[in-house]
Formats: C-alpha cells, structure tokens, sequence
C-alpha cells in the first residue's frame, strides 16, 4: 500500500513538472492590445491651455482677426475640446530566464484638440484645430510571478522615445494677426522625448498559446490595457 501512494505522488509530481515545463517550452510571445489614458491624453490640451491662459485680462481680438464674423463680437472666454484614439501596441518577447522575459514594444496613438472662443451672446465658434501622431518605440522587461498551464499573473516596464508629428490651423475663416503666434505654441509636444510604461500588475488567462491579458499601470500605453498574445 505504502508502495503504491509512494508511486502516486511521483507520477502526480511527473505530471506537474511536464505541465511546468510545457509552459516554459513556450519561448517567444507576441501580443496586440490597446489602451487608453496615456500621458499623450493631456499633452496637446495642456500646450493649448497655456497658450491661452496667457490672454488673461485681454480681448481674445488682440491676437485673433476673425474673418467671417465681427470681431467686436467676440469675447476673451475660450474652452478647449480634447479627443484621443486609443493606443495601439504590438510587442515581442523572449524568454532570457524561466520567469523573466524581454524584447520591444511599437505603439501608435493620435490625440486632437479644438479651441472654441465664445461671442458676446455666449455661443462657441471654432477658431483653430491641432492634431498630433505618437509613435512610441520601448526596450521591454516582463517579469511572471505566477505562470501555469492557463493562467499568469506579471509585471511589466519599459523605457524608450516618443516620437510625436503635428499640426495645426485655424478655422473658419479665423486668421492670426501675427504667423505663427497662436500655432506655433498649440504644436508643443512636436519632437521626440523619453517614454516609459510601468505596468504594476498583468493577468492572462487561456490556453497554452493562446491568451487574453489585462493590465493596469501607468505611461505612454495607458493606464488600462486590454489585448491578446499568443505564445509559441
């Protein structure tokens, strides 16, 4: 009898080590996902608000001339309209250690700004619109701390460049009274800066190869992400 548990428990432990081990034959992943409330979110509004925040005290006239509509009319009071997309990212890893993984991550986010300035009988007129393309480039570190046959429970960091182009107009018929004065201050966040996600904890759940994730952090991907990755 004694023979028989004994025989049990090292067939049970064989069966668990293969489990393992079949996990870890997996060394690469690739995974697409999306997220959202990045720091691109408030960049283009924030370089908007200052422009205007400057203004204060004086007519909105001073720096604008309003071609379809009389300038009189309108009044110091601004409000901005923000809208992002969310961020699509696509990453590779591979295993380097049985619980650690690395590689890169390539993201893509599009953020836009309205500013509308209100008349004198208090309706809001478009007088100039920005809009801005990141695309994000990060060396990648992903640390399991729990990996099994059909879950995993991780951390995630990565570090790398923002890339970010722009541009922005005036609209209808609204002109600057010198080039550049207004644009030139909306397009702030153009160029390339230092990017970074801190993902403080992931879960996956599926299969061997196929899974869906979810992570909660803080960065340039977002601070909710949803995705799928698939294990090979």
């Amino acid at each position: 009898m004694r023979k028989i548990q004994i025989l049990s428990l090292v067939a049970l432990m064989l069966v668990t080590s293969n489990s393992v081990m079949a996990q870890l034959d997996s060394k690469s992943e690739v995974s697409f996902s999306v997220g959202s409330e990045t720091l691109n979110n408030k960049g283009l509004g924030d370089g908007i608000g200052e422009a205007f925040g400057s203004t204060s005290g004086c007519a909105i006239t001073t720096i604008l001339t309003f071609g379809l509509v009389d300038p009189n009319s309108m009044t110091d009071k601004t409000k901005v309209k923000n809208s992002s997309t969310p961020t699509f990212n696509v990453q590779y890893l591979y295993r380097v250690l049985p619980k650690t993984k690395v590689g890169a991550l390539v993201a893509y986010q599009q953020t836009s700004s309205k500013l509308l300035v209100a008349d004198n009988k208090g309706n809001f007129l478009e007088a100039a619109k920005a809009s801005n393309n990141y695309v994000i480039v990060m060396p990648t570190v992903k640390q399991m701390w729990i990996e099994s046959k059909n879950i995993g429970l991780y951390s995630k960091a990565a570090a790398g460049i923002c890339i970010a182009s722009n541009k922005a107009e005036m609209t209808n018929g609204v002109t600057e009274k010198t080039p550049g004065e207004l644009t030139d201050q909306i397009k702030s966040d153009k160029g390339t800066r230092f990017a970074y996600q801190a993902s403080v904890i992931g879960f996956e759940a599926g299969s061997d190869n196929l899974r869906a994730f979810a992570e909660l952090g803080y960065g340039f991907q977002g601070i909710g992400q949803v995705g799928v990755c698939y294990k090979f």
